[in-house]
């Protein structure tokens, strides 16, 4: 194998790779080990003609197609490890020549990133606070989720639960049809359509009500945007929810151990308080890291930034397929050609690479690793914290995939912890108050060294 490396442009690079005569020979010879043995050749019995007979009935070129399918990952990997190239993603790769037979693989090589002065970096931690009202929304929720549904005699009202038999028309066309279906009234509801429910409002039980609806232009279906539904319906039951009382009673049934609505709210504000403090720090570590990344400069590989796309496309397609959607479906209904699709997600394929070369460029500059011991006391807590499914989690985290899981969360967490520490300052405090507390040693030790000249 004889390897010309190009230049180096945008963190990619061209490897010009010549196959020798025995290396091809050496795949082809496999080709013709798989193929005698399923190919009918007149004369010979299955599996014992030459390999000039079948290399004639299966033609050298489908034979050389056939070999470079191991033969081209291989020799693009040798290459790759004997240029000592740190390649970043599959290469592409390509067949220029048959005789003799050359290929031609891109190559994206890790691009070197300049981190900017982040050490300098500072970050105002933002103020957590939990509002009476945001409480008195939990409790009132709380009583909402512990109401009963009881049966009224009086017209409909908005906030009643009504029991309703329905017939929604679109030309020709039925598209809702329940003898006895449960509805409950809420003015922002869209369900089926917006203005639904204040059409029910006044209604009595038994009355027949006849009302039509336009569905919004931008409907999700679009077979239906734009139209008018004609309904027919009738109230069958109207129920109107009663709370429960806020009392003492009423607070113990709740079991989260506190037996007063004082005590309650305390409980609630207390666990709404440790609520916005994480959202809060998600939040400061988002920013810490949009500013390493803002004053960092890295050159991506072209290459590397198309194998992002594809991977997040393909998140899509999974996520798609889990509510039966297929990708060429949703592309028909917005739109779009595919082509479309990836440049759209290529700012986000930019960012995520990015993101991650500038981290893992802090963790080598600073030094950030994680010991088999921190792995031990991450895999035995996760294992206590799943208390019943405990040993069955430490069972499959336990493995050679799962502590290199672990191993990877700890190193974005110590990651994490280190830039917000920066950005908060609490680095440079503690340096200065190491400072601080040796030159007031030597202080001390200077005093009792002329004390001891005087003497």
């Amino acid at each position: 194998m004889k390897v010309t490396q190009g230049e180096q442009e945008q963190s990619q690079l061209v490897l010009s790779i010549e196959v020798e005569p025995p290396e091809l020979e050496e795949h082809l010879n496999r080709v013709y080990q798989r193929a005698v043995q399923r190919v009918n050749i007149p004369g010979f019995r299955r599996g014992k003609a030459p390999r000039s007979v079948v290399e004639r009935e299966l033609g050298r070129d489908a034979m050389v197609e056939d070999a470079l399918e191991t033969l081209l990952p291989q020799l693009t990997s040798k290459a790759i490890e004997e240029q000592g190239l740190d390649a970043v993603t599959a290469p592409q790769v390509k067949v220029t020549q048959y005789e003799p037979l050359t290929i031609e693989a891109i190559v994206a090589v890790r691009p070197i990133v300049e981190l900017g002065d982040y050490h300098q970096y500072r970050l105002e931690a933002e103020s957590i606070d939990v509002t009476e009202e945001a409480i008195d929304e939990v409790v009132e929720s709380l009583r909402r989720d512990a109401a009963t549904w009881d049966p009224v005699e009086r017209p409909v009202a908005m906030g009643d639960m009504i029991t309703m038999q329905v017939k929604g028309q679109v030309e020709e066309d039925v598209i809702i049809e329940d003898e006895s279906v449960d509805y409950i009234l809420s003015a922002e509801s869209i369900n089926p359509m917006p203005g639904f429910a204040d059409q029910l409002v006044g209604a009595n039980r038994d009355e027949l009500r006849e009302f039509s609806l336009p569905f919004p232009e931008d409907y999700p279906q679009t077979n239906l945007a734009g139209k008018d539904c004609n309904f027919t319906l009738k109230v069958q039951e109207v129920k109107e929810q009663t709370l429960p009382e806020l009392d003492n009673e009423f607070v113990k049934s709740l079991k989260i151990e506190v037996e007063t609505p004082a005590a309650l709210r305390e409980k609630l504000k207390e666990d709404m308080l440790k609520h916005n403090q994480t959202i809060a720090d998600q939040h400061y570590q988002e920013l810490a890291v949009q500013a390493l990344v803002e004053e960092a400069n890295v050159e991506l590989p072209p290459l590397m930034v198309d194998h992002e796309v594809e991977h997040i496309l393909s998140e899509q397609a999974e996520a798609m397929q889990r509510q039966q959607v297929r990708m060429e479906d949703y592309l028909s209904t917005v739109g779009k050609s595919i082509e479309q699709l990836q440049e759209e997600v290529r700012p986000a394929a930019v960012e995520r690479i990015t993101s991650s070369l500038v981290m893992s460029a802090l963790r080598e500059k600073e030094g950030i690793e994680v010991t088999p011991e921190e792995i031990e006391e991450e895999l035995t807590a996760m294992a206590d914290a799943s208390q019943s499914e405990g040993a069955s989690l430490r069972q499959l985290l336990d493995t050679e995939n799962g502590r290199t899981s672990i191993n990877s969360i700890l190193l974005n967490r110590k990651t994490l912890g280190l830039l917000t520490s920066i950005a908060k300052g609490e680095l440079i405090a503690e340096a200065s108050t190491t400072a601080e507390s040796t030159t007031e040693v030597e202080e001390e030790q200077g005093e009792t060294e002329e004390g001891a000249k005087d003497a």
